[in-house]
Protein backbone atom coordinates (compact mmCIF):
# COMPACT_ATOMS: atom_id res chain seq x y z
CA UNK A 1 0.00 0.00 0.00
CA UNK A 2 1.25 3.48 -1.02
CA UNK A 3 2.28 5.67 2.40
CA UNK A 4 1.97 9.08 1.66
CA UNK A 5 4.27 11.73 2.97
CA UNK A 6 2.98 13.74 5.54
CA UNK A 7 2.64 17.47 3.59
CA UNK A 8 1.08 15.12 1.42
CA UNK A 9 -1.83 13.48 3.37
CA UNK A 10 -2.61 16.99 4.46
CA UNK A 11 -2.61 18.49 0.97
CA UNK A 12 -4.96 15.34 -0.06
CA UNK A 13 -7.62 16.27 2.90
CA UNK A 14 -8.12 19.54 2.16
CA UNK A 15 -11.33 20.07 1.61
CA UNK A 16 -10.68 22.49 -1.17
CA UNK A 17 -6.99 22.16 -3.40
CA UNK A 18 -5.45 24.06 -6.04
CA UNK A 19 -2.65 21.02 -6.15
CA UNK A 20 -3.53 18.45 -8.81
CA UNK A 21 -1.61 14.99 -8.52
CA UNK A 22 0.66 14.52 -12.07
CA UNK A 23 2.58 11.34 -13.34
CA UNK A 24 6.15 12.13 -14.86
CA UNK A 25 8.64 10.20 -16.37
CA UNK A 26 12.57 10.01 -16.83
CA UNK A 27 14.11 7.57 -20.08
CA UNK A 28 17.37 7.02 -19.68
CA UNK A 29 19.14 6.75 -23.20
CA UNK A 30 22.32 6.81 -24.76
CA UNK A 31 21.89 9.79 -26.07
CA UNK A 32 21.21 12.07 -22.35
CA UNK A 33 17.67 11.81 -20.42
CA UNK A 34 13.99 12.61 -21.56
CA UNK A 35 11.43 14.05 -18.50
CA UNK A 36 8.12 13.93 -19.30
CA UNK A 37 5.09 14.96 -17.48
CA UNK A 38 1.62 14.34 -18.05
CA UNK A 39 0.61 18.20 -17.65
CA UNK A 40 -0.48 21.02 -19.90
CA UNK A 41 2.77 22.72 -18.78
CA UNK A 42 6.16 22.22 -18.41
CA UNK A 43 6.73 21.70 -14.41
CA UNK A 44 10.29 21.17 -12.45
CA UNK A 45 9.53 18.61 -9.94
CA UNK A 46 11.96 18.07 -7.21
CA UNK A 47 15.01 19.83 -9.08
CA UNK A 48 14.35 19.14 -12.41
CA UNK A 49 12.29 19.93 -15.58
CA UNK A 50 10.12 18.18 -16.75
CA UNK A 51 8.65 18.89 -20.40
CA UNK A 52 4.61 18.79 -20.72
CA UNK A 53 3.98 16.18 -23.15
CA UNK A 54 0.94 13.22 -23.33
CA UNK A 55 1.40 9.79 -22.02
CA UNK A 56 -0.81 7.04 -21.08
CA UNK A 57 0.30 3.88 -18.38
CA UNK A 58 -1.70 1.13 -18.60
CA UNK A 59 -2.45 -1.97 -15.92
CA UNK A 60 0.15 -3.95 -15.35
CA UNK A 61 -0.28 -7.02 -16.82
CA UNK A 62 0.03 -10.16 -14.66
CA UNK A 63 -0.53 -13.31 -17.20
CA UNK A 64 0.90 -16.23 -15.47
CA UNK A 65 2.41 -17.00 -18.58
CA UNK A 66 4.99 -14.25 -18.65
CA UNK A 67 6.71 -11.62 -16.32
CA UNK A 68 4.53 -9.52 -15.48
CA UNK A 69 4.70 -6.19 -17.86
CA UNK A 70 3.08 -2.51 -18.88
CA UNK A 71 2.70 -0.81 -21.24
CA UNK A 72 3.68 3.02 -21.59
CA UNK A 73 2.40 5.01 -24.63
CA UNK A 74 4.05 7.97 -25.82
CA UNK A 75 2.73 10.77 -28.07
CA UNK A 76 4.41 10.29 -31.90
CA UNK A 77 2.71 13.36 -33.24
CA UNK A 78 6.18 15.19 -33.30
CA UNK A 79 7.71 11.87 -34.42
CA UNK A 80 10.30 13.09 -31.96
CA UNK A 81 10.15 10.07 -29.91
CA UNK A 82 10.10 7.62 -32.53
CA UNK A 83 13.07 8.55 -34.35
CA UNK A 84 14.84 8.32 -31.16
CA UNK A 85 13.85 4.53 -31.30
CA UNK A 86 14.47 3.88 -34.45
CA UNK A 87 18.45 5.90 -34.09
CA UNK A 88 19.13 3.26 -30.69
CA UNK A 89 17.45 0.05 -31.40
CA UNK A 90 14.00 0.46 -30.25
CA UNK A 91 15.46 1.90 -26.73
CA UNK A 92 15.37 -1.99 -25.70
CA UNK A 93 17.18 -2.40 -22.33
CA UNK A 94 16.71 1.49 -21.06
CA UNK A 95 15.78 2.50 -17.81
CA UNK A 96 12.69 4.45 -17.08
CA UNK A 97 11.32 6.13 -13.71
CA UNK A 98 7.66 6.33 -13.32
CA UNK A 99 6.89 9.33 -10.20
CA UNK A 100 3.68 10.47 -8.81
CA UNK A 101 4.06 14.55 -7.58
CA UNK A 102 1.71 16.42 -5.86
CA UNK A 103 2.14 20.41 -8.12
CA UNK A 104 1.54 22.16 -4.54
CA UNK A 105 4.59 19.91 -3.27
CA UNK A 106 6.83 19.79 -6.19
CA UNK A 107 9.86 18.62 -4.05
CA UNK A 108 8.46 15.48 -2.85
CA UNK A 109 8.24 12.71 -4.91
CA UNK A 110 5.67 10.35 -3.56
CA UNK A 111 5.69 7.25 -5.76
CA UNK A 112 8.90 5.95 -7.69
CA UNK A 113 8.86 2.77 -9.80
CA UNK A 114 11.97 1.70 -11.83
CA UNK A 115 11.18 -0.35 -15.18
CA UNK A 116 13.53 -1.48 -18.47
CA UNK A 117 12.42 -1.11 -21.46
CA UNK A 118 11.52 -4.78 -23.21
CA UNK A 119 10.47 -4.08 -26.22
CA UNK A 120 8.94 -0.41 -28.78
CA UNK A 121 6.21 -0.08 -31.25
CA UNK A 122 5.65 2.87 -33.27
CA UNK A 123 2.05 3.74 -34.34
CA UNK A 124 0.95 7.01 -36.40
CA UNK A 125 -0.14 8.41 -33.13
CA UNK A 126 1.88 6.72 -30.35
CA UNK A 127 4.93 5.14 -29.58
CA UNK A 128 4.21 1.76 -27.37
CA UNK A 129 6.64 0.72 -25.04
CA UNK A 130 6.67 -2.81 -22.72
CA UNK A 131 7.99 -2.01 -19.60
CA UNK A 132 9.16 -5.09 -17.42
CA UNK A 133 11.87 -5.57 -14.77
CA UNK A 134 15.38 -6.42 -15.71
CA UNK A 135 15.16 -9.77 -14.19
CA UNK A 136 14.66 -12.95 -16.07
CA UNK A 137 14.60 -16.52 -15.69
CA UNK A 138 16.41 -17.11 -19.27
CA UNK A 139 19.20 -15.04 -17.83
CA UNK A 140 22.16 -17.03 -15.69
CA UNK A 141 22.82 -15.89 -12.43
CA UNK A 142 25.82 -14.88 -11.44
CA UNK A 143 27.03 -13.43 -14.49
CA UNK A 144 30.55 -14.71 -14.49
CA UNK A 145 31.48 -18.26 -14.17
CA UNK A 146 32.09 -19.17 -10.32
CA UNK A 147 33.79 -22.63 -9.04
CA UNK A 148 35.09 -24.17 -6.10
CA UNK A 149 38.94 -24.03 -6.28
CA UNK A 150 39.26 -22.05 -9.01
CA UNK A 151 40.17 -18.29 -9.98
CA UNK A 152 38.35 -16.90 -12.98
CA UNK A 153 40.35 -14.08 -12.66
CA UNK A 154 43.29 -12.98 -15.23
CA UNK A 155 46.36 -13.06 -13.29
CA UNK A 156 48.10 -9.52 -12.23
CA UNK A 157 44.53 -8.32 -13.44
CA UNK A 158 42.75 -5.28 -11.92
CA UNK A 159 40.12 -7.88 -10.25
CA UNK A 160 43.21 -10.21 -9.37
CA UNK A 161 45.38 -7.63 -7.31
CA UNK A 162 48.10 -9.58 -7.14
CA UNK A 163 51.71 -6.92 -7.98
CA UNK A 164 54.39 -9.32 -6.75
CA UNK A 165 57.36 -10.79 -8.42
CA UNK A 166 55.43 -14.08 -9.27
CA UNK A 167 55.04 -14.79 -12.95
CA UNK A 168 52.71 -17.50 -13.42
CA UNK A 169 49.58 -18.79 -11.05
CA UNK A 170 47.48 -22.06 -11.35
CA UNK A 171 44.30 -20.14 -10.41
CA UNK A 172 43.94 -22.29 -7.28
CA UNK A 173 43.08 -21.27 -3.96
CA UNK A 174 46.25 -23.03 -3.04
CA UNK A 175 48.39 -20.99 -5.28
CA UNK A 176 46.92 -18.07 -3.99
CA UNK A 177 47.80 -18.45 -0.17
CA UNK A 178 51.18 -19.55 -1.46
CA UNK A 179 51.22 -15.78 -3.06
CA UNK A 180 49.36 -13.78 0.17
CA UNK A 181 46.90 -13.03 -2.26
CA UNK A 182 43.69 -14.81 -0.92
CA UNK A 183 41.77 -11.74 -0.09
CA UNK A 184 41.42 -11.55 -3.77
CA UNK A 185 40.36 -15.01 -4.99
CA UNK A 186 37.85 -14.89 -7.28
CA UNK A 187 36.58 -18.77 -6.41
CA UNK A 188 33.88 -19.87 -3.86
CA UNK A 189 35.19 -22.78 -1.66
CA UNK A 190 31.93 -22.52 0.30
CA UNK A 191 30.01 -24.29 -2.66
CA UNK A 192 29.21 -27.85 -2.64
CA UNK A 193 32.15 -29.96 -4.22
CA UNK A 194 31.81 -29.71 -8.25
CA UNK A 195 29.41 -26.89 -7.62
CA UNK A 196 30.12 -24.93 -10.75
CA UNK A 197 27.25 -22.12 -12.24
CA UNK A 198 27.56 -21.53 -15.95
CA UNK A 199 28.51 -17.88 -17.37
CA UNK A 200 26.66 -16.40 -19.88
CA UNK A 201 30.42 -15.75 -21.74
CA UNK A 202 31.52 -17.83 -24.37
Amino acid sequence: MLTLSTASIIEKNKISSTGAWVMAIELHHPEGNILLVNNTEDLTLAGKKYTAFPFKLEDINEDTKQMPNVKLSVANVTGTIQRLVEKNKGLTDCEVNIRVFNTNLPDIIELEETFIINASQSKADWVVFTLGTDFSFSRRFPPVRVMKDYCPFKFKSVECGYKGYAQSCNKTLKRCRELNNSVRFGGEPTIPQGGLYASNSK
